[in-house]
């Protein structure tokens, strides 16, 4: 959601562009900063409405074990309930992701809104594992046109600030995914624990729209930076052969790294909000739903948790890579170990690990380039991102019916574990 320039400014667009990305250091002009209407309530509600698209995607993880009961499947089953909502989201982001930089932002993020909201309602009536992935899937697509075009918004509206940006959209996003198995697993502890969770989203994502209509008037969101002086603004001509810089080699490497850390990282992710919570809960001897969704959470919140910090500096790929390493082998031996505060500090340490290396691939990534191109880079990079959330998932849940869940799961941690050192070797040689 950002604003477009009155009739005045108009025709002074290009020269406003090149004069930013000339002088990136200058700040907007104050009769460009005039131009926003509320701009921090919008930024508030932008990240908001992220927060609750994600927090929607990710309640089913406490339930999970319940579902398998309920509709009658194992642990593939998860893993395709699970796949068919990361699956639908890159096809969305493949397909959303140049109109994320040219449709007006605030009927895409209604749009998004509106969709999951009927998704996630569906949900909570699922009779089948089919009907159950059909709306996970719209759930993805809803999630895929909401990324990008939120965090452009956000770039538009604090410009000048790329890594508050880029941290802003990894704070709602991740807070979104770590929050959703808390309150799955909450809202399940009714009399009717599959419906619950669901019909109570669902309505908080519906009453955004209103809200949304309101605070942000529909000509202010179209999709030009025209009237705003963005300092952060690098030179448009190196990256107009694609969003992500292709002729400009170091935006390239920089979203090359921050896709490969994407993929990486988020396998882990998928594990834990897919077939985690029954191998903790394994662990940890209950079938809580509420302390199934808190352990599932705990490296989703702590990566969530360090987007607060400005964390600054080259030495954060390969440090925090090297963490998310040492907590993945922690993770390859929690069971064998059976002690649930060993499992928590090997999941936190996951979790510290993989917000550290991927809020620095990630700022890197997005600031690389013009902000005209900026929301389908974000698409671009959680594209290949998802891609972890989806294949390494649907290959552990196949290991798990052949093997069993708790030897799948040292083979995924150990294995993952070992990638997370190359790719941190590879980060250092950068640095």
């Amino acid at each position: 959601m950002q604003p477009a320039a009155p009739a005045t400014t108009l025709a002074h667009r290009d020269q406003t562009l090149t004069t930013s990305s000339t002088h990136p250091a200058s700040a907007p002009p104050p009769a460009a900063r005039a131009q926003l209407h509320r701009p921090r309530a919008r930024v508030a509600l932008t990240a908001l409405a992220l927060f609750t698209l994600l927090v929607s995607a990710n309640l089913s993880t406490p339930l999970f074990p319940l579902l398998e009961t309920q509709l009658g499947f194992g642990a593939l089953g998860t893993s395709i309930a699970f796949s068919s909502y990361v699956i639908s989201l890159i096809v969305g982001l493949l397909f959303f992701r140049g109109a994320a930089d040219r449709v007006n932002r605030r009927t895409v993020l209604i749009c998004a809104l509106a969709a999951a909201a009927l998704a996630t309602a569906a949900l909570a009536f699922a009779p089948t594992l089919g009907w159950f992935c059909v709306g996970r899937a719209v759930q993805g697509v809803a999630v895929a046109c909401a990324t990008g075009t939120g965090s452009g918004a956000l770039r538009a509206l604090l410009p000048g600030r790329p890594a508050l940006v880029g941290r802003l959209t990894l704070l709602a996003t991740s807070g979104g995914v770590a929050a959703g198995p808390i309150l799955g697993g909450l809202l399940s502890l009714t009399a009717t624990p599959l419906q619950t969770p669901y019909i109570a989203t669902a309505i908080a994502l519906a009453a955004l729209v209103p809200v949304i209509f309101v605070v942000a008037p529909h000509l202010e969101c179209a999709p030009h930076y025209r009237g705003i002086a963005l300092a952060d603004a690098p030179d448009p001509r190196p990256d107009t052969a694609g969003p992500t810089g292709r002729n400009d080699p170091a935006a390239a490497r920089a979203f090359r790294l921050a896709a490969a850390t994407g993929f990486l990282s988020f396998a882990v992710f998928g594990f834990c909000l897919s077939l985690a919570p029954s191998h903790f809960a394994a662990i940890a001897g209950t079938d809580s739903r509420p302390i199934i969704g808190l352990l599932a959470a705990v490296t989703l919140a702590a990566s969530a948790l360090v987007q607060l910090l400005p964390l600054r500096g080259a030495w954060r790929l390969p440090v925090g890579l090297t963490v998310l390493a040492v907590g993945l082998g922690g993770l390859a031996v929690a069971g064998a170990v059976g002690a649930v505060g060993f499992l928590v500090v090997a999941c936190a340490l996951a979790g510290i690990g993989q917000g550290v290396a991927f809020q620095a691939a990630f700022t890197a990534a997005t600031s690389a380039v013009h902000p005209l191109r900026h929301a389908s880079t974000v698409s671009a990079v959680y594209t290949v991102t998802y891609l972890g959330s989806a294949v390494p998932v649907i290959a552990l849940g196949a290991l798990a019916e052949r093997f069993g869940l708790a030897d799948a799961v040292t083979l995924f941690a150990l294995t993952t574990a070992v990638a997370a050192l190359a790719l941190a070797l590879v980060g250092a040689r950068r640095r």
